[in-house]
């Protein structure tokens, strides 16, 4: 399952920016960072990669990944028909060569096909706090 957190949590203060820009991290372990648009409002950009973004339950999963059609394809052949409403579209812009935009898109398809492991929570036993008195030398 391929992992992802906001550009706010690598900034000193939430700026609002965390609602536009969304880390994806490939399966290299290299953070890439997205533009986020809903469905409606994502423009077309040749050749760029995207990942396809469920919101339910108020948590971002990545449902799928790929590239826009090149510069040669139509502006409206957008390579989704039938994301919803409750789906963003999220874009990397910076990858502007092929040959980066495909190591990009098989990093994050790599990431994609692995299954996270199982984390077993062992449970924490109650502590209960001491009172710590400092005493002056």
């Amino acid at each position: 399952m391929m992992q992802g957190e906001p550009l706010s949590a690598t900034l000193p203060e939430d700026s609002g920016l965390g609602e536009r820009f969304w880390y994806w991290r490939g399966a290299s372990g290299r953070r890439y960072i997205h533009s986020i648009y809903r469905r409606d409002l994502c423009p077309p950009v040749p050749g760029a990669v995207f990942v396809i973004v469920s919101l339910r339950g108020g948590m971002r999963r990545a449902m799928s990944v790929g590239r826009f059609p090149s510069e040669t394809a139509s502006a409206n052949a957008f390579p989704w028909t039938d994301v919803s409403d409750e789906e963003e579209i999220h874009v990397h812009l910076l990858a502007r060569e092929e040959e980066a935009a495909e190591q990009v898109l098989g990093d994050l398809q790599a990431a994609m096909n692995i299954t996270a492991p199982a984390v077993r929570q062992e449970p924490r036993p109650m502590v209960r706090p001491v009172q710590l008195e400092l005493l002056a030398a």
